[in-house]
């Protein structure tokens, strides 16, 4: 059984559906003790950082996913999913007046979420693109996969990186580190290739 983290902001009915698809079992909650009975997690996420933390935090859901990415069980963030697992994010700072220079996120994985710089491709980044320097054991390298972003990881351990994109900078596209997976693509969104992606990932489950 996969638990699918229900905190207010998500495109939780398309995950679900993608799970679905592919033959695994899975739940739609934002119940702590379901989270922790699940066999892997995913968080998957659409919006802005700062809302997505405070839904969090009013759920009681931080603490919860903490342990539980330390636990060992396969963890699988998605998207905003993937940056709310840093240290924290620009996005939203200058709303929030933080005199750090971002906002907390859940602190699972060393780094922090960084505005695209200026340039002259269109931001956010919204369609398809290719995984490069891929090294995660979910993922295949040159395939296509589905992108809506404006904010980009910046990890604190290259070693951790899985993937990179190319989109004006190189950046981090997917990282991995032992049970914890981040994705910054849509596989629910990515066709055939964020099929397998799933598959290999509910496969971790089980070993």
């Amino acid at each position: 059984m996969i638990a699918i983290v229900d905190y207010g902001m998500g495109n939780l009915g398309s995950v679900e559906k993608a799970l679905k698809y592919i033959g695994s079992d899975s739940v739609i909650t934002s119940d702590p003790d379901v989270l922790y009975d699940a066999d892997g997690i995913i968080l998957p996420g659409v919006g802005s950082f700062a809302p997505a933390m405070d839904e969090l935090n009013s759920r009681e859901l931080v603490m919860p996913l903490i342990d539980i990415a330390n636990s060992g069980k396969p963890f699988l963030g998605i998207c905003l999913g993937m940056q709310l697992m840093l240290e924290g994010s620009e996005e939203n700072s200058l709303d929030r007046r933080e005199t750090k220079g971002f906002v907390s996120g859940l602190g699972i994985v060393p780094g922090f979420v960084r505005k695209f710089p200026n340039s002259d491709l269109k931001v956010p980044q919204m369609g398809w693109n290719k995984l490069i320097n891929v090294k995660g054991r979910l993922l295949t390298e040159g395939d296509y996969v589905y992108f809506v972003h404006s904010y980009y990881c910046q990890l604190g351990n290259a070693s951790d990186i899985a993937a990179r994109t190319e989109y004006g900078i190189k950046y981090c596209s997917s990282f991995e580190i032992g049970n914890i997976f981040g994705m910054q693509f849509h596989p629910e969104k990515s066709g055939e290739a964020g099929l397998n992606i799933l598959r290999k990932f509910v496969a971790e489950t089980t070993v």
